[in-house]
């Protein structure tokens, strides 16, 4: 070793050697974890683009039954999807509405509107009312999400995320063979520039800021109940992801959270193409990679 490269090492400050090594330490256990349990490979931990999936994984895809109940972002998901189908038929998706569904013999992806917006557990309990009543039977894989106007500041986000996990734990005990995939809370963008500083500098909080963190509240009960375990597909990791990987992050008073990064929106809350079609690449590819239904 050159002797100024020794010297420099010998005058690093003692808690930069303790920091590099737990951090070198933590990778090593995290991607061991990822290695040594399939379960936590997931949502594209390999694969992260289409182009990078098998033809054995695109015609599995294309084989799989799966259903979809959202409302607005959902439905902007689903034109990403849309999108991607038209770019790069050869994945063979077939996607549906759910009635038009209930007449193929083979793979769908099949969508439906579901509950009523600003009232979560309506979304969970008629996704619940539709497997109940027959859809279970014609589905591998089936899954739903709420709507960032479902978690705010004024939501209990503990209430709606119990309920949540009670019924997907009923779900699951009644249709050993459907493969379910928990989504997190979409986010929005918030507000930045100089009124966003003069607002901290006031003891205020930007706007869509406090929405966030309670949202980011409702995903981290999300994670620490099934990431690892069952499959999550983390919608919100995704909406704050800019293209180089940079996470588009908030933080106010000790708190903090993520944003929608604003060049994925029209509106500040729906996805634009660019959004939508990064969100239906991501999950097209974990739908490809989940294991066979049992």
């Amino acid at each position: 070793m050159p002797r100024a490269e020794r010297t420099a090492r010998q005058h690093r400050p003692r808690w930069r050697i303790v920091v590099s090594r737990l951090a070198w330490l933590t990778a090593g256990l995290i991607l061991c974890a990822a290695c040594g349990d399939p379960s936590v490979q997931q949502q594209g931990a390999h694969v992260r683009t289409i182009g990078e999936l098998t033809e054995t994984a695109k015609a599995r895809l294309a084989a799989r039954r799966i259903f979809f109940g959202h409302q607005s972002v959902g439905g902007n998901i689903m034109d990403g999807v849309g999108d991607l189908v038209r770019e790069q038929p050869t994945l063979g998706l077939k996607v549906v509405g759910l009635d038009e569904s209930a007449s193929m013999s083979g793979g769908f992806f099949a969508h439906a509107i579901v509950g009523t917006n600003e009232h979560p557990t309506t979304k969970t309990d008629e996704f619940a009312r539709l497997l109940d009543e027959g859809l279970a039977s014609r589905v591998d894989i089936a899954f739903h999400k709420y709507c960032f106007v479902d978690v705010t500041e004024h939501v209990d986000a503990q209430g709606v995320f119990a309920h949540y996990r009670d019924t997907m734990g009923r779900l699951r005990a009644a249709y050993p063979d459907i493969t379910f995939v928990h989504v997190t809370a979409p986010l929005m963008a918030v507000q930045s520039g100089p009124k966003a500083l003069m607002k901290k500098m006031l003891g205020r909080a930007p706007a869509r800021y406090q929405d966030n963190f309670r949202r980011e509240q409702f995903n981290e009960l999300m994670r620490r109940e099934y990431l690892g375990r069952e499959p999550v597909f983390d919608l919100a990791a995704i909406e704050s992801s800019a293209p180089d990987g940079r996470q588009e992050t908030i933080s106010f008073q000790g708190t903090n959270g993520r944003a929608l990064f604003a060049p994925h929106t029209s509106d500040g809350g729906h996805l634009n193409e660019i959004g939508r079609r990064q969100v239906a690449e991501e999950l097209v590819v974990l739908l490809a990679q989940l294991p066979a239904s049992k």
